[in-house]
């Protein structure tokens, strides 16, 4: 399962906890394994720090903005964040009584921070280094409100982590650690502590969890389970319909047809799975027939146009594999027998299926802005020979054009408005599918762990 941003801080926060309750309960072994959980301590506290500046300036150009709201009387998330972290002082490049752990320590607080950090490169996979959108998740990982909703259960993480001084201390008297050096690691955090619960308040007001579903904008494709390979072909193909919708399409029509034949093909393959007949004379009034049969009629319209862009390779690619697993999952030359819902696997296989049609209706909106960008540029043609009598009477310069013996012509609106109209006609037949939405894969491990729970807090550590 892909792991989602979501994921990566739950699996932190639950690192933390085991982490904390590992000191409780073992203490430490001597002077030098002290001074190691307290340098891994300090790094969990860096790479909060970290995960937080990403989740405030996420584009890296608010700096100077956000070190002045240290220094401001200012009470709002942002300048509660800075001052709370600041209250550190240096983590990186620490002081010298503050210790580094050793590169061999093994400690849940180290896995923790390579986890945080993995959930900010993720994020930052979305979005390029001036803040372009890079993915159809872009859009939610830029707001603000989202990032605010990150940010209370980062600053819940952040306060678990600061209480845990108070057990580290516990377990350093445990081991007759002088205490000098114990107050010099572990400095009174009262302020920072109430900056922290201050900065949880704030951020909840605006509690959003959309961005936990977030996966990384890297679309790998799992060979060798066909029911998983023809989820990862399909989500790669949304993904590349989303990015031929930007501002600069690549301005191939052979890729747009590609794209609905595809649908057609995913929505018979579904239907036959189902048990519908269809290579019947007369057609079956089943949705899944209706929405392949608007599918061809695009199909066939496109086919009709002519555009500068040559196919692209990748979509292509996976569209022959999708095609390729369609046949061997949902064959259709079985007439009326369809597969039977009577293990799992069958039952994942009618999943991914109805999960491809849903992906095609979303990819057919997402075609239509596309065929749009690419008809405001005047870069399709239509042979000349393909127009009939209404778009002529429409536009005479393509008539005159046919008379004339020009081969081809930009495509004139009539005919490009039957085409707009094809795109409608699937939107309609596909209208119970609902509009892209980046919560394809739910987080498994978000809900933050039971903290402090009476049972596991009891005596001194061993």
């Amino acid at each position: 399962m892909t792991a989602t941003y979501g994921d990566l801080v739950g699996k932190a926060g639950a690192d933390i906890h085991t982490g904390l309750l590992r000191v409780m309960r073992r203490g430490f072994v001597d002077h030098h394994h002290a001074q190691n959980t307290v340098g891994a301590y300090y790094d969990l506290i860096a790479a909060l720090r970290s995960h937080t500046w990403r989740l405030l300036d996420p584009e890296h150009l608010r700096a100077a903005e956000l070190s002045s709201a240290a220094t401001s009387r200012r009470e709002d998330l942002e300048a509660v964040a800075v001052r709370a972290f600041q209250a550190f002082g240096p983590l990186d490049a620490r002081p010298t009584w503050l210790p580094y752990p050793d590169p061999d320590f093994d400690h849940p607080w180290r896995d923790a921070a390579d986890k945080l950090g993995a959930a900010a490169d993720l994020l930052a996979t979305h979005l390029g280094p001036r803040g372009q959108q890079l993915s159809e998740h872009a859009a939610l990982v830029a707001d603000p409100r989202q990032r605010r909703g990150a940010l209370a259960f980062i600053a819940q993480l952040t306060s678990l982590t600061v209480s845990a001084d108070a057990s580290i201390g516990a377990a350093c008297r445990h081991r007759d650690i002088p205490w000098e050096a114990v107050t010099r690691w572990l400095p009174d955090r009262t302020g920072t502590k109430e900056l922290l619960h201050r900065m949880h308040d704030l951020a909840a007001d605006a509690e959003s969890l959309e961005l936990r579903d977030v996966a990384v904008n890297i679309y790998p494709v799992r060979e060798g389970d066909p029911v998983a390979e023809l989820g990862d072909r399909m989500l790669r193909l949304r993904h590349a319909a989303w990015g031929l919708a930007g501002p600069s399409p690549d301005y191939s029509v052979v890729t747009l047809h590609d794209l609905a034949g595809l649908g057609m093909t995913v929505n018979l393959h579904t239907a036959a799975a189902h048990g519908i007949d269809v290579t019947a004379d007369t057609p079956s009034p089943h949705r899944l027939v209706t929405t392949a049969r608007a599918f061809l009629e695009l199909t066939s319209d496109l086919h009709d146009y002519v555009a500068p862009g040559p196919p692209d390779p990748t979509i292509r690619t996976d569209v022959l594999a999708v095609c390729r697993l369609l046949v061997d999952l949902a064959p259709t030359d079985r007439r009326g027998h369809g597969l039977q819902v009577l293990d799992a696997q069958t039952r994942d296989t009618l999943s991914a299926l109805h999960g491809c049609c849903e992906v095609m209706g979303q990819v057919a909106r997402m075609n239509r802005a596309t065929f749009s960008t690419l008809a405001r540029s005047e870069q399709i043609h239509i042979p000349t020979r393909l127009l009939t009598g209404d778009v002529l009477s429409e536009d005479p310069g393509a008539a005159s054009a046919k008379l004339s013996g020009i081969p081809r012509v930009v495509a004139p609106r009539a005919r490009l408005r039957h085409t707009f109209q094809l795109y409608e006609a699937i939107a309609d037949v596909t209208a119970h599918v609902e509009p892209f939405t980046p919560t394809a894969n739910r987080a498994a491990s978000y809900d933050p762990p039971a903290l402090f729970r009476p049972d596991e807090f009891q005596g001194r550590p061993l």
